[in-house]
């Protein structure tokens, strides 16, 4: 390549195997961007790259090892690509990342690079675009060719501002790629990854993420996969927030915007300020435990909004919206597993939840229920402070004996009950149905239950006024007994039904 600097090209100057030419720098062209670079002499071997350290041998037989000089960030524009969105581009970036040192940075152009095999991250690295939301040109985009995206092998990888999407997406031909994958194990965790404004479309999983540790996906957003984010392996400590948005065609079989899956437990994940649009599940759990679901929306849900299965427990969902297009539940908590360490169930507070739609003729009314709440393990959970609207069965329902507290909730559908469970306050808007001998409602300092005869046992959880509603009355016979003293439990029966 001539210039006006009468300079060499990288390739040029390694090709004379002259030593007369060895310096400690060597200023060179690029060949490939055309800028002037700087290479420097080293005192060890190198491995003999094509981007940012070469070999050169000389006739005499010396060995001379140059590294590029790197003072700012890397350019993609330094690799043999072509960035047209159909020639293959996956060998030169694949070759260009190898070579890179951890803690470097990639630019992308804003190009589309054709991907015709996954692109692998074994350093600490960053790779980075122009961001996603630009307004000025379209982002950078990878394609693939019907294969797998970009797999992190290791901790503290940065990619941020960029696209990657499928060349057939999955709504219009499924399949089973992934666009992005997090690959950490069982004895090799991987931690401190951030995944930040980007986009991604068209792969049966958008994200997968596998022994996940204290890291960050933030302003994520995917389209037309049938999975957003696929959490596997023993995940811990990472959060999910600004503003990401996981959106899915609405005729996509058993779509789900959150998948915890069923390996191994996982815990200590927070998801806030997030979107899920359209799913079939929005968010499906199986062995989560320590979650907050926080600020966040559900919107137009096809099935069941929040999906908490066995070994389940201590979710926080807080002042979220959730809303279901179709007859479904907007929170199932179904966990049969009962852990005996645990001192608290789920709490389900402030939220508001809702149907759009509940005249769907194929869906039976059986699954239409605000918060549904079964599983013997789904002990102790708190339903409290919300406003849950347009159900055909119930509002809230818990199954007896869960030892659920319902208490200031709105429940507005238009059903009679629109409660059903145990330990029911009476600051619940809607009418309640108690369903077992044991439930009771407590009235400030006053308990009200039911039962066919009062307790002949002395308990201390009987006080003065507390009430028993007899459940077989009859002529001649009290319609209650009502408690006159503490501690000794003096039963007197009240409202004698005359013949």
């Amino acid at each position: 390549m001539s210039n006006n600097l009468n300079l060499l090209t990288i390739s040029e100057f390694i090709d004379t195997h002259d030593s007369s030419l060895d310096k400690k720098i060597v200023i060179l062209l690029d060949e490939f961007s055309g800028e002037t670079v700087s290479f420097k002499k080293q005192d060890t071997p190198v491995p003999n790259g094509k981007y940012l350290s070469r070999i050169k041998e000389n006739h005499d037989g010396s060995i001379a090892y140059y590294k590029r000089v790197i003072t700012n960030d890397i350019s993609i524009k330094i690799a043999e690509i072509h960035g047209d969105g159909n020639s293959d581009d996956s060998t030169e970036i694949q070759q260009l990342i190898n070579e890179m040192e951890a803690g470097q940075v990639l630019n992308l152009e804003n190009n589309r690079y054709m991907l015709h095999s996954p692109i692998q991250i074994n350093k600490a690295i960053k790779i980075k675009g122009s961001s996603t939301r630009s307004s000025v040109d379209l982002p950078p985009f990878l394609i693939t060719k019907n294969n797998n995206g970009i797999v992190i092998n290791t901790s503290g990888v940065v990619l941020e501002g960029f696209g990657i999407y499928n060349a057939t997406y999955y709504t219009a031909a499924p399949n089973d790629f992934t666009g992005i994958k997090v690959n950490g194990t069982s004895s090799n965790h991987t931690y401190d990854i951030i995944l930040k404004d980007l986009l991604i479309n068209g792969y049966k999983t958008a994200l997968e993420v596998n022994y996940l540790w204290s890291s960050q996906i933030q302003t994520l957003k995917t389209h037309d996969c049938q999975v957003g984010i696929l959490v596997k392996g023993k995940s811990v400590n990472n959060e999910i927030s600004g503003n990401t948005s996981l959106a899915f065609n609405f005729n996509t079989a058993d779509s789900k915007g959150i998948w915890f899956y069923g390996d191994v437990e996982k815990e200590g994940w927070r998801i806030i300020d997030t979107l899920i649009y359209g799913a079939y599940d929005a968010i499906y759990a199986e062995k989560t435990s320590h979650v907050n679901f926080m600020n966040s929306m559900i919107d137009f849900c096809q099935h069941i909004g929040i999906v908490l299965l066995d070994d389940c427990f201590n979710w926080n969902i807080n002042s979220n919206y959730i809303a279901l297009f179709n007859p479904g539940y907007g929170i199932y908590s179904a966990n049969n597993v009962v852990n005996p360490l645990m001192v608290r169930g789920h709490k389900i507070i402030d939220n508001d939840i809702l149907m759009y739609k509940n005249d769907n003729p194929n869906v039976i009314d059986a699954i239409s229920i605000g918060v549904n709440i079964v599983g013997s393990g789904s002990l102790y959970d708190d339903v409290r402070g919300n406003s849950v609207k347009n159900f055909k069965v119930y509002d809230i329902k818990a199954n007896e004996g869960l030892k659920t507290t319902i208490s200031n909730n709105k429940c507005l559908s238009v059903i009679e009950p629109n409660i059903s469970g145990n330990f029911i306050t009476n600051d619940n808007l809607g009418t309640v149905y108690y369903q077992n001998l044991n439930d009771s409602l407590h009235l400030g300092k006053v308990k009200i239950t039911y039962a066919d005869a009062y307790p002949t046992t002395p308990s201390s959880q009987w006080k003065r006024g507390d009430i028993i509603l007899n459940v077989g009355p009859a002529v001649d016979a009290p319609i209650g007994w009502v408690n006159t003293t503490d501690g000794t439990n003096t039963w007197k029966p009240f409202g004698i039904i005359n013949p």
